[in-house]
């Protein structure tokens, strides 16, 4: 990354905020400080989307009590969405091809593949090996389930489906009649507004690059992720700091309360959520907030990097990634050189105690 762009960046959000080198022996991506970038994302639907877990027919929902009684809302689990952002930072690392490309998404064979943006970022696992081959690296990046403002009844929309023959149509050629297997599938309508708030933890600039360009994703949920674009997805603001605020896709969703009804302007109803989500990190007092035309024109800096910005940024990444990997010793080979190490150590104590 160039001294250019990081300056700009350290400008908008502030250098105190993120891990740039390494401290104490520990470089940038293995550190454990009080360092926190959240963003602050507006999910808005722009086609219709399903979202349900063991219910085929419902979509995944809470009921939330507030001030009037109850509310029943839309519940986003944290996964459905992390799971797509950390896809689509998948295809960004092969894009810039710093990844192995025997890397395969949920079937991870080596722990040399770790070494990785992507899985050094989101989290990743070794699914195969053997006891040999097992590790772990935990996520740097923190998401939560978000909540629609607006209560289910409003939002959802019941649709009857009939399933197709073998043949692709509806005529059961064995019976000689037509097929009459209906079924329902709630979908989420479009115009719907989900908070989000995603939190890094120690990020370096880099990282936060590659979770903003993840947030480019936008087709999400199971089902409707192959119809097309169905999410875009909005940065509002940005928060850096020492500690998370208190402030949760749930609070906004229950005490927001929108002075614009989403039916009589729906602009209106998104700059009162959006409203309310800034005042209430700034009425916290701590860190530092990113809002209005600053993170517009941030935004619009980060959307417009060139090419050789981007590899810049990649490269560095990679490094870091790899630095990390070395530095936990999670690979067969660092193990036997710890394992070898710490032998010596024994050996030489002995020695020791021998020649007293």
């Amino acid at each position: 990354m160039s001294e250019e762009l990081r300056e700009y960046i350290y400008s908008k959000i502030g250098e105190n905020s993120f891990a740039t080198k390494e401290e104490d022996g520990i470089p940038a991506m293995a550190q454990n400080k009080r360092r926190v970038v959240t963003i602050y994302v507006l999910r808005e639907t722009i086609a219709p989307m399903i979202d349900r877990s063991d219910d085929p027919e419902s979509s995944v929902s809470l009921v939330m009590p507030t001030e009037d009684g109850e509310i029943e809302v839309i519940e986003v689990p944290a996964r459905k969405f992390k799971s797509k952002e950390k896809l689509m930072g998948l295809k960004l690392c092969r894009t810039f091809k710093v990844i192995d490309a025997g890397y395969e998404y949920n079937s991870v064979s080596s722990i040399s593949y770790l070494g990785n943006p992507n899985s050094v970022i989101f989290g990743d696992s070794v699914v195969e090996g053997g006891d040999a081959g097992q590790a772990m690296l935990p996520s740097r990046v923190l998401y939560s389930s978000s909540y629609s403002i607006r209560s289910r009844s409003e939002i959802t929309k019941q649709l009857t489906h009939n399933s197709l023959s073998e043949s692709g149509t509806m005529w059961d050629r064995r019976n000689e009649e037509n097929r009459t297997s209906l079924f329902n599938t709630e979908y989420i309508i479009p115009g719907v507004y989900f908070p989000s708030f995603i939190t890094m933890i120690n990020p370096t600039p880099e990282s936060l690059i590659h979770m903003m360009l993840c947030l480019k994703q936008r087709s999400y949920g199971a089902q409707t992720s192959i119809t097309g674009p169905n999410i875009k997805n909005n940065i509002v603001c940005i928060y850096s700091g020492e500690v998370e605020l208190p402030i949760t896709s749930f609070t906004v969703s229950k005490n927001s309360h929108p002075k614009v009804k989403w039916e009589q302007d729906q602009e209106k109803f998104k700059d009162s959520v959006n409203k309310f989500v800034v005042e209430s990190m700034l009425e916290e007092h701590t860190g530092r907030l990113t809002f209005g035309h600053d993170i517009e024109d941030f935004n619009m800096r980060i959307d417009n990097l060139s090419a050789s910005e981007l590899q810049a940024v990649y490269d560095r990444l990679k490094s870091d990634s790899q630095e990390l990997v070395k530095y936990a010793k999670i690979t067969p080979k660092d193990r036997k050189k710890k394992a070898t190490s710490k032998s010596e150590e024994l050996k030489s104590a002995e020695d020791s105690d021998e020649s007293v």
